[in-house]
């Protein structure tokens, strides 16, 4: 079945529309209002859907408990006399009319590069939706604009069969524009070579930082997590953004459907029904060969259902990121 491509992903034509994806109800927790993919699909340009991600994420970070507030070091809390003035967030006293105050652990900016997967297959989205390219490129854009508003240094390396595009290493805020126009311009296609993506990290940075990977891994080479695990040698903080879209974790296809290979030429008419049984065990199996070796390598690892709010995937992550730093005091 889809096995038989590299890519599990592949463009579908059935006779019967899919069951519908999960609910989006969680978009909206404590009074807090992350906008769901279904309506970032909508919104023209990655800028605004970035942009929309982001105020969710603020809105998130100054309502939560935890006091975590930046993608890795910063944190957040309300002002009490003592703390010094210029730690004060004017711009989150402008938009809650709160004044809360950034207290850095280390004064060293960070370095974080985001590796994206530019493959043919990352260009599957389920009708109405982003594609997993434009659902990995909002959540880049999206942490790129925090890490740069605390003058942190971003950089991005794109990549299918060959490297498609590095941008440097910067931490002006005008930088995200560079960031913006270079996913923006992808053309999505071809096949996959996570190896050498993560090689080009390995050339371009000079100092230990934070790799940021985003990718549905349909490859089932193991020489791309020998690279990462090269990178945390290296004293990296690497995450795995694993990026799946819905139709492929659930299979929800009805009728005799057309199945066209996103990375390769090959098509398969089938039954859904007489193949999903096959077909979701097989896509378990990738999930968790993913993961194992994620951890195998001490690589963080983060499942991304792509149904999913992207601003609740960029929380989460902050709130998980902001507990360890707390708990490894």
């Amino acid at each position: 079945m889809l096995a038989a491509d590299r890519s599990l992903a592949s463009k579908i034509t059935t006779t019967n529309t899919p069951a519908p994806s999960a609910s989006t109800d969680s978009t909206k927790r404590g009074g807090r209002k992350l906008i769901d993919p279904e309506a970032l699909a909508r919104l023209r340009g990655l800028s605004v859907r970035a942009k929309q991600v982001v105020d969710g994420v603020l809105q998130g970070l100054h309502k939560s408990p935890h006091q975590g507030a930046s993608v890795e070091f910063a944190e957040h809390k309300e002002y009490a006399p003592g703390d010094e003035i210029r730690h004060v967030d004017w711009k989150a006293f402008g938009r809650f009319d709160k004044y809360y105050v950034k207290k850095y652990e280390q004064e060293t900016n960070l370095q974080a590069m985001f590796v994206v997967d530019a493959s043919g297959s990352m260009d599957y989205g389920a009708e109405g939706m982003l594609t997993k390219f434009e659902y990995a490129s909002t959540m880049v854009t999206a942490m790129s604009w925090l890490l740069l508003r605390q003058q942190d240094a971003v950089g991005l390396v794109k990549y299918a069969g060959e490297v498609g595009q590095v941008v440097p290493l910067r931490a002006r805020l005008n930088h995200l524009n560079h960031i913006t126009a270079a996913l923006e311009k992808t053309k999505v296609k071809g096949k996959t070579d996570l190896e050498k993506g993560l090689f080009s990290v390995v050339e371009t940075t000079k100092r230990r930082g934070i790799v940021y990977v985003l990718s549905d891994f349909f490859s089932d080479e193991e020489k791309p997590f020998r690279m990462l695990r090269q990178l945390v040698s290296r004293g990296n903080q690497v995450t795995v953004f694993h990026v799946l879209d819905g139709d492929e974790l659930t299979f929800p296809f009805k009728g005799m459907s057309l199945f066209e290979g996103m990375e390769s030429d090959q098509r398969l008419l089938v039954e859904p029904n007489l193949v999903r049984k096959t077909y979701l065990e097989r896509i378990n199996k990738h999930r968790a060969d993913v993961r194992r070796r994620c951890l195998n390598a001490q690589v963080k690892y983060v499942e991304v259902d792509t149904r999913e709010a992207p601003g609740e995937v960029v929380l989460r992550h902050l709130k998980s990121t902001a507990s360890k730093a707390r708990g490894g005091r």
